[in-house]
């Protein structure tokens, strides 16, 4: 992945965030649409707004078999950076801080365990979210204020803590980026809806 290529990812990344927070603060979702020559360098062909059409499943399922085993390695090594940088914060915490960061850990591990027990058939809409995801993931692991703000709420961080999270996430970033530098498009792309394979075989009901 070329440094342009990050840009382009990044850009895009940051407006599926902006776009994010307006849905849930304004009941009018219409926003105008990224640059197209921006959207294209990365992401899939856009389909026209006005004219919804159905997914190729089938050429989907191709793709992620096509891809992977890089997506199976993209997935680990991100799943490797997550783990390092949760074991060094929670060094920083302290025993009531602790308490509460385990709690909310196993709440979001039993949140991911019921959605990976759910078997039912993607809708495309659906899809469409799960191929838009990885672009707010990227955006949550290469910037690094609005994450130290959100753990400085949520464990009420005091300065010395901040400093040394900043620390974290900033090492965290950098591996990050080193990660996608090397990671082809698609591997990034259909890493949400891979491990869901089987639920887009299934036509939508």
């Amino acid at each position: 992945m070329t440094q342009r290529m990050f840009i382009a990812l990044l850009t895009v990344a940051m407006f599926a965030a902006g776009y994010a927070v307006r849905v849930l603060t304004d009941g009018d979702p219409h926003v105008p649409p990224p640059p197209a020559a921006l959207a294209n360098e990365f992401a899939a062909p856009q389909p026209d707004p006005k004219a919804k059409r159905e997914i190729d499943r089938a050429k989907l399922v191709g793709e992620i078999e096509k891809y992977r085993q890089e997506i199976e390695a993209y997935r680990t090594q991100v799943d490797e950076i997550f783990a390092e940088f949760d074991h060094e914060f929670v060094q920083t915490l302290n025993p009531a801080q602790r308490e509460k960061y385990i709690t909310n850990q196993k709440r979001w591990a039993d949140h991911e365990a019921k959605r990976k027990a759910d078997l039912a058939p993607l809708t495309d809409d659906d899809i469409n979210r799960a191929r838009d995801r990885p672009l707010t993931d990227v955006y949550w692991m290469v910037t690094v204020t609005p994450r130290l703000d959100q753990l400085t709420k949520e464990y009420s961080l005091d300065s010395a803590q901040q400093t040394s999270t900043r620390s974290l996430l900033t090492l965290r970033r950098n591996k990050f980026i080193a990660l996608l530098d090397g990671a082809p498009s698609p591997s990034v792309r259909l890493s949400r809806l891979a491990p869901m394979i089987q639920r887009v075989v299934a036509p939508s009901k």
